[in-house]
Order: C-alpha cells, then sequence, then structure tokens
C-alpha cells in the first residue's frame, strides 16, 4: 500500500523514535511511504530524519512567542498543512492518511475527508489535557484545544491510542465510540535492543564493575517519580551495601536530585550519566540488573519500560491499568502500588533475593518484546485494521 505518514513535530526525542520506527517498519514489510510535517516533506529515498536547520528554527520560533501567539501559530498551522497534505495525496495517490495527533493539528484529517481516502489517527496522550496538567507551557485556549481533540478523532476512520486508559478517557471525555479505538502500546526495536551486549566494560568505566545496578533512564521531570525511587533506594543500600544506582538522563530537576542524593548521604552509591544519546542506551540499560519506571502518567506507553524489557532486564514499575497493558505482574514485570515506597522496596528485593524468578522475569520480558510488543508487530495491526477500512 502507499501510506501518507503526517506528523506536526519536531522529530526529536521519543516522539522522534516512535515516529521513525513505524515508518520504517510500514517500509519493511513492503509498503510505500511519504512523510509530510511540519520541518518540510521528507524526501521519499526513506530519509526521515528532519533537518537539524528546520529543527533548530521552529523550536526558535517556538520559544519566542508567547502563550496565546503559539497557540494561534499551532491552529494556523493547519492551512499550511492542510495544502500540504492534499499536495502530497494529489501526487502520491495514497491509500490511507496515518496522522500522529497533536494539539489543535487537524490538518491530515480535513485534507484526507475532503480528498475522500481513509484517515487514520495516532493519540500517545489526551495533549489539551496534558498540557494543563504536566507541561510549563500551558495552555490558555483550553476549551477550544479539548474541541480540535473531540472533532479531530471523531472525524477519523480509526484512532489508535497507546493504553487502555487513554482510551476510556477518549471515550468519556472526547465521546468517540468504543468501536472507533484500538489500543496499540508502544513498543521496542528487539534488534537495536538486544540483551547479549556486554555490559562490563561499561561498568568497569563508570566505577560500578562488580556491583548489582539498580537503573532508570529518562527525563529528569517532577512526573517521573526519580524522587521516590531515590526514597527506596536509600531503605535499600542499608539491607544490600552491594547495590548501585545509576540515573540515565537529564531534566529540569537534575539538581535537585543530586541535591537529594547528598542529603541522603547516597553519593557514593548513586551515579548521574547526564543526557545520553538514544543509540547508546542500550549500553546502559546492559549495564542494569533491575530497572525501574518509578511514575507514569495515566495514560502513557513508557518506552523505557518497552526497552528495559527488550534488553531482558528484570523491569520493576506501578500497578496501573496504563502498565498493565505492557507487563503481566510477575510474568514478565513486577508491578508495585503507586507512589508506595515500601511497596517498590518489596518488589526491588523480591528480585534481590530470589535469581530464579529474576531469570524468569527476564525471559518472559524479552520473549514479549520478540513476539507482541515491537514495531514490526505494531506496523501490521495498523496495516490489518487499515485493510478493512479501504
Amino acid at each position: 500500500m502507499r501510506i501518507l505518514y503526517h506528523h506536526r513535530t519536531l522529530g526529536d526525542g521519543a516522539e522522534g523514535i516512535h515516529i521513525n520506527q513505524v515508518v520504517n517498519a510500514f517500509r519493511c514489510l513492503g509498503h510505500d511511504v511519504r512523510v509530510v510535517a511540519l520541518v518540510g516533506e521528507q524526501p521519499h529515498s526513506g530519509n526521515d530524519t528532519a533537518l537539524p536547520r528546520a529543527q533548530r528554527q521552529w523550536s526558535t520560533v517556538g520559544s519566542l512567542l508567547p502563550g496565546v501567539l503559539y497557540e494561534l501559530a499551532e491552529i494556523g498551522y493547519n492551512l499550511i498543512g492542510r495544502r500540504k497534505i492534499q499536495r502530497a495525496i494529489r501526487d502520491f495517490k495514497p491509500d490511507f492518511v496515518y496522522d500522529r495527533y497533536n494539539s489543535f493539528s487537524s490538518a491530515a484529517v480535513e485534507a484526507a475527508r475532503k480528498c475522500g481516502i481513509p484517515v487514520f489517527v495516532e493519540v500517545n496522550a489526551p495533549v489539551a489535557y496534558e498540557r494543563v496538567a504536566y507541561e510549563r507551557r500551558r495552555l490558555r485556549l483550553k476549551r477550544l484545544a479539548a474541541w480540535y481533540e473531540r472533532r479531530i478523532c471523531n472525524r477519523a476512520d480509526h484512532v489508535f491510542a497507546v493504553s487502555t486508559p487513554l482510551k476510556d478517557f477518549l471515550i468519556h471525555e472526547r465521546s468517540v465510540p468504543e468501536s472507533n479505538i484500538t489500543v496499540l502500546p508502544n513498543g521496542a526495536d528487539p534488534t537495536e535492543f538486544d540483551p547479549s551486549r556486554s555490559t562490563n566494560g561499561l561498568k568497569q568505566r563508570l566505577g560500578i564493575g562488580g556491583k548489582t545496578v539498580i537503573g532508570f533512564v529518562g527525563i529528569l521531570r517532577p512526573w517521573h517519580g526519580v524522587e521516590l525511587l531515590l526514597e527506596a533506594f536509600q531503605t535499600l543500600a542499608k539491607r544490600w551495601p552491594s547495590i548501585h544506582l545509576l540515573i540515565v538522563g537529564d531534566g529540569t530537576i537534575e539538581q535537585s536530585i543530586k541535591n537529594q542524593v547528598q542529603l541522603l548521604g547516597l553519593s557514593s552509591s548513586v551515579t548521574f550519566t547526564g543526557r545520553v544519546a538514544h543509540s547508546d542506551v542500550v549500553d546502559y540499560i546492559a549495564a542494569m540488573d533491575i530497572a525501574i519506571s518509578p511514575r507514569a502518567t495515566f495514560y502513557a506507553s513508557p518506552m523505557k519500560i518497552l526497552e528495559y524489557m527488550a534488553m531482558a532486564v528484570a523491569t520493576v514499575a506501578p500497578d496501573m491499568a496504563n502498565i498493565r497493558d505492557i507487563i503481566c505482574n510477575g510474568e514478565n514485570g513486577l508491578l508495585f502500588q503507586p507512589d508506595d515506597c515500601g511497596s517498590m522496596v518489596e518488589a526491588i528485593e523480591t528480585l534481590l533475593t530470589s535469581p530464579e524468578f529474576s531469570e524468569r522475569i527476564r525471559k518472559n520480558a524479552r520473549l514479549t518484546i520478540e513476539s507482541r510488543r515491537n514495531w514490526m508487530s505494531i506496523a501490521r495491526d495498523i496495516l490489518e485494521r487499515a485493510s478493512t477500512c479501504r
């Protein structure tokens, strides 16, 4: 099939990884994909990496615009985006349009409807809610953003939501029919995230050779719960002197986390790596014996968890409906009561004290990625749904 993929992002960070993985999976399955994006229509050669110059330009523009003007600019993009998508539809003649939803971004749905071809919308977050609850740049046009979200999802031929709670949100808060939503959690690349990679060299370079490493990968933001992880680690360090905490990433609360480490007297037992290129993250996960996702939003499908699992690292995460879309407690990971330090400690100690159980968790986690939660399987699920709507 011919697939026209649209997104209004800068194509960096986790969203860029997701976009490239899905596009590449479509192509590996033999389909022809053209990408139309904010940073310019990508060439049909398969090089869908956004140009750094374009990324910098749009990032600068966004940072200079105050709240309401920024949101009006997002709405204004629809005029440009719709023309670009309609032109691509005429030239490329796709079988369907696949749109990664963003706030106010109705261009793909409107263009596809006008041209009479199916359009599918991928929803990774309830962005109108997320930008009020979590983002530093809070929405000013909240009601309008919610209206756009409702309209976009209801005008799509089908919606793919990354978690069960997100599906429920779209049903109850955005009036999207349940039959029009498929839950499709994120995935990981089992070839890129290969557990056979050696950890010895990196552990030695980090000065943690011979330690049992508990790890976290991600941007250091208030809602990721790293403070809770530190509290649990303090308790564990008193009982298990050979453990070490590895924190991979940086972010807005990095200094406050480092300050907390000092106050807790854990400086010799915690290593901060700072930001690491995604291509190198695999080596850092490989250095971990147990990987933690301390906290998650109610709707997310955290890629860090899937990448931990792909690397056959025993994974501990909060017991939430969206996490249960990925982890079956006691089978391919362990779940703890959300925001409960004692429960997190108990889960980690279960893995520390039961090597055979931990090994079974590791193997099952890897099998989950190989069999279901990988980008090729995700692309097949999308294409299967698309074939019924043509």
